[in-house]
């Protein structure tokens, strides 16, 4: 009787950690040692990393055909993740989710995808690397020994926090958020899109935001210590640590407290803020 209880109740429970979609037509769950490395090569399927407390790896596809169904392998600690060979049409549709445990750290996390979306809640992995064509990628918190590397075509960009010795990322007409970035360094760029990046504090090394039509944010504690360089064609500079407004034309140095690396931001039509 007990374990009929303890069973039912588990059931009960994992129905509200597991997705509640619809055409749910693989399910499948993996040792946490044969997912060092998590590889995802998809089209139009759409991708959402969540978190909960386990001991292993849980994939589920959702999909209203089969046939598009993506490819699912394991090779070398590696879980890898394809699209189907089939076309997609706009009636088609395929969710991926996949199941993380919290504080799970993977060797290397690949996603490319050509219009699918990425959202993921936690992702912590030694080398972190998401591309997409008109797919937008959020990542609520990322972690990383070593880079973060993330461009897109059209799509946006939005990193809620992220922890780690270097970032990179570009778009050429989508939006770039970061908040709460620690990084040795950093490089991020953007064509006709707008940059914002909230630093927790200063980079160790010379970094640039650079856009080209659009306009820049950083966000920084007044009391750190760095050096600012402000590079513009056209627009207008606002420092709300110095209260500064003024042309952003040419090229200005500030410096803040005892100076530090450079940041340099740079911007060929858009206005520059400095908060």
């Amino acid at each position: 009787m007990k374990k009929t209880f303890l069973l039912t109740a588990l059931l009960f429970l994992s129905s509200f950690v597991f997705a509640e979609q619809s055409n749910l037509i693989f399910r499948e769950s993996y040792r946490l040692a044969d997912v060092q490395n998590l590889i995802l090569a998809l089209n139009a399927e759409n991708v959402e990393i969540k978190n909960f407390r386990g001991y292993k790896v849980t994939v589920e596809t959702y999909s209203n055909n089969f046939t598009k169904s993506p490819v699912i392998k394991r090779a070398n600690k590696s879980l890898i993740i394809e699209h189907s060979k089939e076309h997609f049409y706009k009636a088609d549709y395929c969710n991926i989710v996949i199941y993380i445990p919290f504080d799970f750290q993977m060797n290397s996390f690949d996603y490319i995808a050509d219009s699918g979306n990425l959202t993921a809640n936690e992702l912590w992995a030694d080398r972190l690397s998401a591309k997409s064509n008109t797919g937008s990628i959020s990542i609520n918190s990322a972690t990383s020994k070593n880079t973060l590397s993330i461009a897109t075509t059209k799509g946006q960009v939005k990193i809620g926090k992220f922890l780690g010795e270097y970032f990179e990322a570009s778009s050429e007409s989508g939006s770039i958020s970061m908040n709460m970035v620690k990084a040795d360094f950093f490089n991020a760029s953007a064509g006709s899109g707008n940059i914002y990046v909230e630093l927790r504090e200063p980079p160790a090394a010379s970094s640039q935001l650079k856009t080209t039509r659009g306009n820049i944010t950083l966000e920084v504690d007044a009391n750190e210590n760095f050096t600012l360089q402000v590079l513009s064609n056209s627009g207008t500079f606002r420092d709300n640590i110095k209260d500064i407004r003024r042309s952003a034309r040419g090229e200005n140095i500030y410096k803040y407290n005892e100076g530090g690396p450079i940041i340099t931001l740079q911007s060929s039509s858009g206005d520059i803020y400095l908060e």
